[in-house]
């Protein structure tokens, strides 16, 4: 070993000693701060699955692994018979948080999903002998994505996780890690959703992008989340969209500091890999967002739909191609305007159009179909039609008529520039249930209610609109009480006697039942 004796060692000048003691400030700051602004480490219940930790056999590197409680209830022709995606989760810098911490986190999830989790432990980041920011692929970075690459091997191995469905997640610094693994193996990953995490372009290859284009891509961003996670979130979101990723959303949320929120990353997880809860998403009624690009939005209010495809790929039969909505819920039982299919105007005619039988030809106003009873139904709707148009704002909800217990996912329809300098004040029957661009809300009680939303822009300009929303008894109550589905107001009893008895009766041959309706 070389002595370097005191004659040899470089003298340190005052900008370097200023320079290193403000760089040692600065992590154990930070750390104060994480803590702070973390409070309870893991603050998600523990899952009924089961937790190991395991080394890998070619690095020797511990990892820890979690069963969901279905996968460790199931037998052998269980487990094949069902699709268990798998989940990988970076931890961010020790020992604020660490991969037992994420493997924590993510038990409760887990187990709603079905999803098996893995947490590595990684070498790179560490709040002593770690690089941060991150700005060169390093020997312990490198020797991270490595091992991640051989833990993956381990757990198909070992496991009946899909290695079709596969995500890459992180929180906080964990997710230099979480953007390099998709960055550079879009073979091995499915989808990315980091949650306030950290993000270094210096590190990714833009020539690789055109591997992973297609592939879904989630930033979570919080409001109180601490500068350097927020800041290098929007370089994040920048990266993304200059390099025009096609299933690229972003949500900022509402008055979330450094928190956990792993729920997001797997209601997003669930929708891209085709899963179905086990129950509903609790925490996700809490969720609230500042501002988000349209994906974004519509994956937080439950309104994304479909991703899209490469061109020309070949999707297996077992592929979900659309993404699923929640639980299915039935519309509401009112008029539904049809378009009759477009042919050459007929020619104008001074006297009222006649009747047309099957096929129906276009005319002036849609043919309405299994509507009520209400007189003027066409002209209604048209004048509707416009006034919608018209009117700057408006509300979409993830279902106007469901059964309880509903929950309702709402959000602001309104111009972009809104979003941030708007004021959104909404309330159900007249109760205040919250502000923000959009919100949950779980329905209990069967009954008819007005959901309202007042805007006051920055320029003082005041705009309301409203939805009415109908939650229906549960089935299984209805039977056993033999009472109506919901309780109608005085006046529409009569109305909603008919209603019940045609519901029992089963859905009409020749319309849209009520109860085909997309989930939520």
């Amino acid at each position: 070993m070389r002595t370097v004796t005191p004659a040899q060692r470089r003298p340190v000048g005052p900008g370097q000693a200023r320079r290193c003691v403000l760089r040692v400030l600065a992590r154990l700051s930070g750390g104060v701060l994480l803590l702070g602004l973390c409070g309870c480490l893991v603050p998600q219940p523990r899952g009924h699955g089961k937790l190991e930790r395991i080394a890998e056999p070619s690095t020797n590197r511990p990892y820890y692994l979690y069963l969901p409680k279905d996968y460790v209830a199931a037998d052998a022709a269980g487990r094949a018979a069902r699709c268990w995606p798998l989940v990988v989760t970076f931890h961010g810098m020790k020992p604020f948080d660490t991969a037992l911490y994420q493997a924590r986190e993510w038990q409760q999830e887990a187990d709603r999903y079905g999803y098996i989790v893995v947490a590595p432990v990684l070498a790179a980041f560490d709040t002593v002998t770690g690089q941060f920011p991150l700005q060169t692929l390093n020997r312990a970075f490198k020797s991270d994505e490595l091992t991640t690459l051989a833990i993956l091997d381990h757990v198909f191995e070992r496991t009946a996780a899909d290695p079709s469905r596969v995500l890459s997640t992180s929180w906080s610094s964990g997710g230099y890690m979480a953007h390099y693994m998709l960055n550079r193996h879009p073979e091995r990953f499915t989808c990315l959703a980091v949650r306030q995490s950290n993000f270094s372009a210096a590190v990714l290859d833009s020539t690789w992008t055109s591997q992973s284009i297609y592939h879904p891509v989630l930033i979570l961003t919080a409001q109180n989340d601490i500068p350097v996670c927020q800041e290098e979130s929007r370089e994040a979101i920048r990266w993304y969209e200059s390099h025009g990723y096609k299933n690229f959303a972003w949500v900022y949320l509402s008055r979330l500091g450094h928190e956990r929120t792993p729920d997001m990353a797997a209601d997003f997880f669930a929708r891209v890999a085709g899963v179905t809860p086990s129950r509903p998403p609790e925490v996700l009624v809490r969720r609230q967002a500042i501002d988000g690009n349209p994906t974004g939005l519509a994956l937080l209010s439950g309104n994304l739909e479909e991703l899209q495809k490469p061109p020309g790929a070949k999707v297996p039969a077992d592929t979900v191609t659309t993404v699923p909505l929640r639980r299915a819920t039935p519309r509401r039982p009112v008029a539904v305007a049809v378009v009759a299919p477009p042919v050459p105007p007929p020619a104008p005619a001074p006297s009222p159009p006649a009747i047309v039988e099957d096929p129906p030809a276009a005319e002036p106003e849609p043919a309405l179909v299994k509507g009520e009873p209400t007189p003027n139904r066409g002209l209604q709707a048209a004048r509707a039609r416009e006034a919608n148009a018209a009117a700057p704002a408006a509300i979409r909800v993830s279902a106007t008529v469901g059964f309880e217990p509903l929950l309702l996912v709402y959000s602001a329809d309104c111009p972009p520039e809104w979003h941030r300098t708007a004021v959104f004040h909404w309330t159900l029957d007249g109760k205040d249930i919250g502000e923000g661009l959009n919100g949950q809300r779980v329905i209990t009680e069967a009954g008819d209610y007005m959901l309202e939303l007042r805007i006051v822009t920055a320029q003082g300009s005041e705009h309301r609109t409203a939805r009415r929303i109908r939650v229906l008894r549960s089935l299984d109550t209805a039977d056993r009480y033999e009472e109506p589905l919901y309780h109608a107001p005085a006046a529409d009893r009569p109305a909603a006697a008919r209603d019940h008895a045609a519901q029992r009766a089963g859905p009409p041959s020749d319309s849209t039942s009520a109860l085909d309706a997309p989930g939520m």
